[in-house]
């Protein structure tokens, strides 16, 4: 899950920092601008697709035409957002200089390079092209044309995807991996030019769903709040629902909803009121969560606790704690690490 050049004495830093950066990324050369290498990389996969939160002093890195030779073509397309530090970055012939809070593509599948000025904190989503319905063969258009994330739909995505490596992340059952992928390629699909076929600017349904699955314990939660978080009107985000199952405030209520079940029938909570859990589900309001509860379950929270607990496991036609969207975790947000 992580790995941190402070765990080795300092004579084998420079070799160990280099083999994980190619064993975590790709091939390529790694360059720091001081043999007093510092660094370290938190790292997730769901289902084929990878995390990366790598901070370390300053480098260059570059991923070279024998590199590529050696190890493939990895058939990823990365999406970089730069939490500190200015980088230099040059791939198909463009150059671009990031600072915190901007954004761009590149592929591994061709040469590029980046330079650092001072400290590097990069998180790095490492995307399947197959599952972003990318065309075959090269495609230049899209790399290196940075963007900021400091607000609108990539401030959403930049926010979901840092969130998947923190050190609060305490991983997903295996059940949940397709889940989480299927999440995060939704949410950064809008950032991918060529992904998807909607039209340019428009929210997808994923990036909402896992905003909701992150944030349903806030009360304040609301169709509002997630335009806001995303730049677009209300009005945008409902015609982007028109099509769906639920509306967005369905979605947000079905999983408070589901999340009161899990906590309800769950021993551990066994001392905790209906009440706390109502709030900690983010419905704050007793009679209002007893009432969409019995709506949607057919008895109140007490009843159903109180079922729950006679009949144990056998729970017949009890309620289901499955809900739309599997196990929700909520995860704090933290500052970036320092190297």
């Amino acid at each position: 899950m992580e790995v941190d050049t402070r765990a080795v004495p300092a004579r084998e830093r420079l070799e160990y920092w280099h083999e994980c950066v190619c064993d975590r990324f790709v091939p390529l050369l790694v360059t720091p601008a001081d043999r007093e290498v510092q660094g370290r990389i938190r790292f997730r996969e769901f289902g084929s697709t990878r995390v990366r939160r790598i901070a370390g002093t300053e480098h260059t890195f570059e991923r070279r035409e024998r590199d590529i030779r050696r190890g493939g073509d990895p058939e990823e397309l990365n999406l970089l957002f730069v939490n500190r530090g200015t980088t230099v970055v040059e791939q198909d012939g463009r150059t671009a200089t990031l600072t915190p809070g901007d954004f761009l593509l590149y592929d591994s599948a061709r040469p590029f390079e980046f330079r650092t000025r001072g400290h590097l904190d990069y998180t790095i989503l490492l995307m399947p092209k197959g599952l972003l319905g990318l065309p075959g063969g090269a495609d230049t258009t899209s790399t290196v044309r940075p963007g900021s994330a400091r607000d609108g739909l990539a401030a959403a995505v930049r926010h979901l995807v840092d969130s998947v490596v923190l050190p609060e992340w305490t991983g997903s059952d295996p059940d949940d991996d397709l889940v989480l992928q299927e999440s995060l390629l939704g949410a950064a699909s809008c950032l991918v030019p060529t992904a998807g076929s909607g039209e340019p600017g428009r929210v997808p349904v994923a990036l909402v769903r896992a905003l909701v699955r992150r944030h349903f314990r806030d009360p304040d939660l609301s169709p509002t709040t997630i335009a806001g978080a995303c730049g677009v009107s209300v009005s945008h985000l409902h015609r982007v629902f028109s099509g769906e199952e639920r509306t967005v405030a369905a979605l947000i209520r079905e999983e408070r909803l589901q999340a009161a079940v899990r906590s309800l029938g769950s021993p551990a909570s066994r001392r905790e009121s209906v009440a706390a859990i109502g709030r900690r589900c983010g419905l704050p309001d007793p009679a209002h969560f007893s009432r969409v509860f019995h709506r949607r379950f057919g008895v109140s929270p007490r009843e159903f606790r109180d079922r729950f607990v006679r009949v144990g496991a056998g729970l017949g036609s009890l309620p289901t704690a499955g809900g739309v969207h599997g196990p929700t975790r909520g995860l704090p947000d933290e500052a970036p690490p320092q190297p």
